[in-house]
């Protein structure tokens, strides 16, 4: 291969790696309670965008010179494995956990709708139950997700009783340990918790 062509495919594989590895960080960015949904169902990928980052940067540095090449993928996979290793410790439960969703539209707005996520884990260090309840609103692109309440995930935690439409733009959660309150924005969507 000549070294113009092995310096662009140099450049080309430097660049996509790079680029994965910031669309996985806006994934992550939108994941967070008012994110946009799409973008973070769509780039919270860290499997995907940051193994292709990864492969793409060994084959950089592969490409770019033989012999640091080696020590370059040496300490990337030595890395990787780390995070992976990190990850796959965090991610247990998401593992082992049987998942149902329940959803329902508020009254007379149906781009709007209350996510009930259930997951119950039987094994693992702390086998039990865990309920988170989101609100989505809106539609395409500027769809946005609200976490409202994460209930359980120990056995000492509560459970979730009823998370429901109260009105138009009200949603009541209860559980055996308290009952929380939130009016929706009517323009903008975003909940806020009634004192």
């Amino acid at each position: 291969m000549p070294l113009r062509t092995r310096r662009v495919l140099v450049r080309v594989l430097g660049g996509a790696g790079l680029a994965a590895v910031l669309l996985y960080t806006e994934g992550q960015w939108e994941s967070r309670s008012g994110g946009r949904m799409l973008v973070a169902d769509l780039l919270n990928r860290p499997e995907l965008l940051l193994g292709a980052a990864l492969a793409a940067m060994i084959a950089a540095a592969w490409l770019a010179d033989r012999r640091t090449a080696v020590r370059t993928a040496t300490r990337a996979v030595t890395v990787t494995a780390g995070v992976v290793f990190l990850l796959g410790v965090l991610a247990v439960h998401k593992v082992s956990a049987a998942e149902t969703r329940s959803r329902e539209t508020a009254p007379a707005r149906p781009e709007r709708a209350l996510v009930v996520v259930h997951r119950l884990y039987e094994a693992g260090p702390e086998p039990g139950e865990h309920w988170q309840v989101l609100l989505e609103t809106g539609t395409g692109w500027s769809a946005r997700r609200w976490t409202l309440a994460d209930v359980g995930g120990g056995p000492d935690d509560g459970r979730l009783v009823r998370a429901s439409w109260t009105g138009r733009d009200r949603i009541t959660i209860v559980t055996d340990a308290y009952q929380r309150v939130f009016t929706v924005d009517p323009d903008t969507g975003e909940p806020l918790e009634a004192r």
